[in-house]
């Protein structure tokens, strides 16, 4: 339980550093862009921003939606600052690709930027897009191989030409691998394809204000790691982004609450939902009693067309 001296010290440092301090908990989607809108439009901001962002991942496009949001809120010379104090998974290290420094708890962990859909026949199942275009890689070089050695082996074996040998070669793999090629379904790879391009897209303007990735990071991060769930902590995110710390005193004060939130939301499944941390410390703050079930309200944002004046979505 923080003391009433706790909090105001809490206040008074982040109000000093002029910054505002968000928690986004739950999965990545379009109710959470509308939830984190009608926050950043209820703030009277500061300079900067913290957001303290715990999830498994999500929808891309609402992942670049919400960095956007996030940086048109808070311009140049303004800083935003990402705190990760357990999972980002995923469209959550999209998000993070759009802020000026990452900050890292020690449970903190990073993941891969690839896209998970739904498995065949299975209704709650998913599993990496990824997967696909990996299967089919590995499918294409095995094959290979596979056609190499039976060319030097019956070249050599049989004194049958090159070009006879690489025939019978060819038969033979093909009869091995032909059916296995035929069970791939080009639109799935093609939509799996599209997906990957999409998050490099993505992922390339996020990283223009900032520049906080390092060269060839975008790539290692949608193509390099082998599975959805693979763990990229402090130690690695360090060598993928520029500006990596971590957390001071006061961070962790905020990243222990969103972690207890997040266990809260993954436990039963909760849609997202976004706190002002600030704002609650400075009246009911749920962490004091416990109660992270009362969650905030926070009104459906409209869309920009309807709103001109607002300075919710980025350009």
């Amino acid at each position: 339980m923080e003391t009433s001296e706790h909090k105001t010290s809490l206040l008074e440092h982040f109000y000093e550093i002029e910054t505002d301090v968000l928690i986004y908990v739950g999965s990545i989607n379009r109710n959470g862009y509308d939830l984190l809108c009608s926050k950043l439009e209820s703030l009277q901001r500061q300079k900067n921003c913290l957001l303290a962002l715990a999830t498994f991942g999500g929808d891309p496009n609402a992942a670049y939606r919400i960095a956007r949001a996030i940086s048109h809120n808070y311009p140049d010379p303004g800083e935003v600052s990402i705190l990760v104090p357990t999972y980002c998974k995923s469209a959550g290290t999209l998000v993070c690709i759009g802020a000026h420094k990452l900050i890292i708890s020690d449970k903190g962990e990073l993941g891969p930027v690839d896209i998970q859909v739904q498995k065949l026949d299975e209704m709650f199942k998913r599993m990496s897009g990824l997967s696909i275009i990996r299967g089919l890689e590995y499918l294409q070089e095995s094959a290979l191989d596979t056609f190499r050695r039976y060319l030097i082996d019956i070249n050599r074996g049989s004194g049958l030409s090159t070009k006879t040998a690489s025939e019978v070669a060819s038969k033979l793999t093909t009869g091995l691998y032909g059916q296995i090629f035929a069970q791939i379904d080009p639109m799935i790879l093609g939509e799996m394809q599209a997906e990957i391009t999409i998050a490099l897209e993505y992922g390339d303007r996020l990283n223009e204000r900032y520049k906080n990735l390092k060269s060839d990071a975008l790539r290692k991060l949608t193509k390099a790691y082998p599975s959805h769930g693979f763990v990229i902590d402090r130690k690695e995110i360090k060598d993928l982004f520029n500006n990596v710390r971590m957390p001071d005193e006061y961070e962790r004060k905020v990243a222990s609450f969103a972690d207890m939130l997040f266990t809260d939301v993954a436990a039963f499944q909760r849609e997202p939902f976004v706190v002002d941390y600030l704002r609650d410390l400075n009246t009911n703050n749920p962490a004091e009693n416990g109660d992270t079930n009362d969650k905030p309200r926070a009104d459906r944002a409209t869309d920009e067309e309807d709103a001109p004046d607002r300075r919710v979505a980025g350009d």
